[in-house]
């Protein structure tokens, strides 16, 4: 597409919103110590502490400290040592479940399976109990605004990583799995499609936020000296 197009679509779209979140916890009292104990967990507890353990466990600080994407594979493997459960719940992606409730389905299965396999039910030692958590993600409108494509691969450089956190990951479950907000504004912008699709590529449930971070910014490097309009942000 000729540049004046390009030019004519990002002055048509509307500029990016930066939006940043916090995460807001509260303990329910319940803790798991073995794995028959987590299955009925799963079974029972709300979708808010479902939802903080496979997917807003990556806002945690201690989750950049481990390769596991959820707390439950982290907790199954390095807790009570079961190592092929760990590896199973690790390949469990909630953003392309449907809805809760098939996640939940999906991850009860798993457990029902695996413990149909074992001669005995693992048990975690003492003061190692994994403590269910609800979460509820808090956003809000950080105020500044993005008005080109190139402006916005600046941007992925500093942004918090609980901006991209909402970016990325709420925008998957915002957008039942379509798109993330950064490639949904780039497709609004005529920005190159290559672009787009390599965005949305991106395996992000299964990488830590700065990794995130990373895999961004390689994304758009990649196709910076091919059609990135100058910058021009404003707060």
């Amino acid at each position: 597409m000729p540049r004046g197009k390009d030019q004519q679509a990002m002055e048509a779209a509307e500029p990016f919103r930066v939006m940043d979140c916090s995460l807001v916890r509260c303990a329910t009292g319940r803790a798991c110590s073995n794995l028959r104990e987590l299955l009925e967990a799963i079974r029972s507890v709300p979708d808010a502490v479902l939802e903080h353990h496979m997917m807003r466990c990556a806002l945690e600080d201690h989750f950049e400290l481990h390769e596991f994407p959820n707390d439950l594979a982290r907790w199954c493997w390095t807790v009570l040592g079961d190592n092929m459960l760990g590896e199973q719940l690790g390949l469990v992606d909630p953003y392309r479940e449907s809805s809760t409730a098939a996640l939940r389905a999906a991850l009860v299965n798993l457990i029902e399976d695996r413990l149909w396999g074992l001669d005995r039910v693992p048990w975690c030692r003492p003061g190692l109990e994994l403590h269910l958590v609800e979460s509820h993600l808090i956003a809000y409108d950080t105020l500044e605004r993005i008005f080109t494509p190139a402006a916005l691969a600046e941007a992925v450089q500093r942004l918090s990583l609980r901006s991209l956190f909402y970016h990325v990951h709420d925008a998957r479950r915002r957008t039942a799995g379509q798109a993330d907000d950064f490639s949904a504004w780039l497709e609004q912008c005529d920005a190159e499609a290559s672009l787009v699709a390599t965005l949305r590529k991106i395996d992000f449930s299964f990488l830590n936020l700065s990794q995130l971070r990373q895999a961004l910014v390689e994304a758009f490097r990649h196709y910076a000296a091919e059609a990135l309009p100058v910058a021009r942000s404003a707060p």
